[in-house]
């Protein structure tokens, strides 16, 4: 077990000399010798072996590569900053989710007890069927968990990481198009359609609330094919 935390430490050590990525090589092969010569340097200061000899080549490596040595360690180290704060930020949210839920629960709870009192309190001095009252409380009931499973759905959940703000893009052009709607002009060469009449059909359509929510209307449906069953009846006329 030393011997295992003596290499770790040896080799930590080494890797804050030996800092380079896969980036800094021309070749996935160089790469891999130099992965290669961090193990054998390890190896020997952990088993002593040519340690004298080991010693002066990496002391000569940090003079040779004493620029690309500090520029990695400032990457490394706005890389860990980086992570960290992420780490924090998760670690907050966390707590802050928690802290909800339990608030959450705990009202619930009160909110529930209130509840059973009120269905009792009415069962005792209400002239109603007790089958009617609790016909009543549980349609109650069912309300409250719609409701509260929507507000689940959509709590703590932006859908933005630390990593999607870092890396957004300030807008620079702030020109916005602002549409204008304007009525179609042409002529179908028939009757108008009335409201009622679009009315009349619109009520047997179905449409979802997704659709009802973007601004759909029952009317849309209606309207083309009416307007297609018109149009042309009086070219002749």
């Amino acid at each position: 077990s030393s011997g295992i935390n003596a290499e770790w430490a040896i080799t930590g050590g080494i890797l804050k000399v030996y800092n380079k990525t896969e980036d800094d090589f021309p070749s996935l092969r160089e790469f891999n010798d130099y992965l290669e010569d961090i193990e054998e340097i390890v190896f020997n200061f952990a088993n002593t072996v040519d340690v004298e000899e080991t010693t002066a080549k990496v002391e000569a490596y940090k003079k040779d590569n004493f620029k690309i040595i500090q520029k990695n360690r400032v990457a490394q180290s706005r890389q860990e900053a980086y992570l960290k704060e992420k780490t924090l930020a998760e670690e907050k949210e966390s707590e802050e989710r928690r802290a909800h839920e339990q608030e959450c629960e705990m009202m619930e709870e009160m909110e529930r007890v209130e509840r059973k009192k009120k269905l009792l309190d009415q069962i005792a001095s209400s002239d109603r069927p007790a089958d009617e009252i609790l016909l009543l409380h549980k349609e109650e009931e069912e309300t409250v968990i719609n409701k509260r499973s929507l507000h689940s759905m959509s709590a703590y959940n932006s859908g933005f990481s630390i990593a999607m703000i870092n890396s957004a893009k300030p807008i620079t052009d702030t020109k916005v198009f602002i549409y204008k709607y304007e009525d179609g002009m042409g002529d179908n060469c028939g009757p108008k359609t009335s409201e009622e009449t679009i009315q009349e059909y619109a009520e047997d359509v179905v449409v979802s609330d997704v659709a009802l929510a973007g601004g759909f209307l029952r009317d849309y449906v209606v309207h083309r094919p009416v307007d297609d069953a018109y149009s042309g009846l009086l070219i002749f006329h």
